[in-house]
């Protein structure tokens, strides 16, 4: 059974839809990535899942619908987003962002879990008093991620996690995202303009053009498509 189902989907802003009849699906424990040119619709995409803006269709996680839901409610439910340009409380501590985002727990295993993300991520263990408005770019990442997985989530969303980020520490940042995969069993559905590093860590891929999304197709064999490769690799 599917973790996150989408279908038929519209939403958009104003009086327009920016996405046209979108279908999707998320299984348990995989990670899918969504490929696009800036522009398409993929932030939309991911507010709309995690229902930020308005949304008509059908979007069901683990067989029960959450198109009505609010957005904290679909939090409680069991959906965290890593959102375009990081999102962390700038007037907080590291440590003070890593609590909000177990807002929606009752304190259970909360230490535990400042430890688990303390020791995946030693710089925001050193940091962990300090404002967020201080830290890195990819300091500030690391943070955004860690404090969305407080929630302990079913399925993690990341919106273009790369953006602003080094070479070197974009890869440090996607090998950490596999590990949560792989060690938690954690669904990600990811959105990426660095396409490549992306469909590393995926199982599966779909294009996004101008809000209407393609069938998915295996990782491997979108990163081998001449077409796709000149369009969104580089090569």
């Amino acid at each position: 059974m599917s973790l996150l189902e989408v279908r038929d989907m519209h939403a958009g802003y104003g009086g327009g839809d920016v996405l046209h009849g979108v279908d999707l699906t998320v299984h348990a424990g995989e990670v899918v990535v969504v490929l696009g040119a800036n522009g398409a619709g993929k932030t939309t995409l991911m507010r709309a899942v995690s229902g930020m803006i308005p949304r008509r269709g059908s979007v069901e996680l683990d067989g029960t619908s959450i198109v009505r839901e609010s957005a904290d409610g679909i939090v409680r439910r069991g959906v965290a987003q890593v959102p375009q340009g990081r999102g962390t409380v700038v007037d907080l501590t590291v440590e003070e962002n890593l609590r909000a985002g177990a807002h929606v727990r009752r304190g259970k295993g909360l230490a535990e879990d400042l430890d688990r993300w303390f020791t995946t991520y030693p710089r925001l263990a050193e940091r962990r008093r300090q404002k967020a408005g201080l830290l890195s770019g990819g300091e500030q990442q690391m943070l955004a991620i860690s404090r969305a997985m407080m929630s302990r989530p079913r399925l993690l969303l990341c919106d273009e996690p790369s953006l602003g980020l080094s070479p070197l520490l974009t890869e440090e940042l996607f090998a950490s995202l596999t590990s949560i995969n792989q060690e938690l069993g954690m669904a990600i559905l990811v959105v990426e303009q660095n396409a490549m590093i992306a469909l590393g860590i995926a199982s599966r891929g779909y294009l996004l053009e101008v809000g209407d999304l393609g069938p998915s197709r295996p990782a491997d064999e979108i990163a081998a498509d001449d077409s796709i490769r000149a369009a969104y690799l580089g090569a």
